[in-house]
């Protein structure tokens, strides 16, 4: 598979998608706490998998009577069968100004991108719903699409299609997110989330109206570990605030020390909201995290 990307255009190799096709998104079973492996539901109802028998019982549709059962037995034995549920899958993709940064393979922005491809294709896979909602300061327009892989090339087209722009306001998003979508489902933030104290306010609304939240934090080595040092001016890509710092070897260590906190600060929010977190390093593969990486989290199986 072919993992060197461009900065602007999404596109997934034919061969990825393939491999796509072996694997599947984990949703909690039946959205109510339990993760389970597929969308299949536990309750019994016409269906199109066959699932047990039962004792007819006053009241129960006759049409699902074995009446090889009775000839056999003498008494009345309903078929039942495992419904699949369609489970509705969304996508909080940030394109504040902050995901476009990087460098090296390719920046935050085009891997989330290539990252909310590969999660729409796989949700479309199972029949599912998808929802692409990119957020900065706001919630933009989401699309909505299902019916299959057919589906697929316009969630392509959309994404190519997002500007990446702005402030972080991932709280006020998951308002306006929660408005438009109040239906539960499995609602995939992808993000740097710089914007800490949003994310857990975020995290705590999604939870608390059903939702199925999962975290996937993206950044680059050189925001994990900086690697140049000296005397810098940075300034801050959303708000243009300006520090002047000096980076030595100690001070980036750290540094790293910090981040790393950062990201066990989010692990620790997903747990303690059953929620579930994984990382990504826009150096490696994004294939390569998709199909090992998200399967260590439980996000796909």
């Amino acid at each position: 598979m072919n993992s060197r990307l461009s900065n602007s255009e999404v596109s997934l190799n034919r061969d990825f998608l393939k491999t796509l096709e072996e694997i599947t998104l984990i949703s909690r079973d039946d959205l109510s706490g339990h993760i389970g492996s597929d969308h299949r539901s536990r309750v019994h109802g016409p269906g199109s998998e066959f699932s047990d028998y039962r004792r007819y019982t006053s009241g129960d549709d006759p049409r699902s009577l074995d009446w090889n059962a009775y000839l056999r037995l003498g008494k009345l034995f309903l078929k039942t069968y495992q419904i699949e549920e369609r489970i509705s899958i969304r996508i909080l993709l940030d394109c504040s100004e902050s995901m476009n940064s990087g460098s090296g393979r390719v920046n935050k922005f085009t891997y989330a991108r290539h990252l909310t491809a590969a999660f729409g294709y796989l949700a479309l896979l199972h029949l599912d719903t998808v929802a692409v909602a990119p957020f900065a300061s706001r919630l933009k327009k989401p699309l909505v699409v299902s019916g299959g892989r057919d589906a697929f090339w316009p969630i392509v087209e959309f994404l190519n299609s997002i500007p990446c722009g702005g402030e972080t306001d991932l709280c006020y998003s998951t308002k306006q997110f929660l408005a438009e979508f109040p239906q539960k489902g499995t609602v995939l933030i992808v993000s740097d989330f710089f914007d800490e104290e949003g994310c857990e306010r975020s995290v705590e609304m999604l939870r608390r109206t059903g939702h199925d939240p999962v975290l996937v934090q993206l950044h680059t080595a050189e925001e994990r570990c900086p690697s140049t040092f000296g005397e810098f001016i940075l300034e801050d890509a959303e708000t243009g605030a300006k520090l002047l710092v000096q980076s030595s070897p100690d001070s980036a260590a750290a540094y790293e020390r910090s981040f790393m906190d950062f990201s066990g600060r989010l692990e620790k929010l997903a747990i303690r909201n059953g929620a579930r977190y994984t990382r990504a390093v826009t150096d490696n593969a994004y294939e390569e995290f998709v199909l090992r990486g998200l399967r260590k989290s439980r996000v796909v199986a």
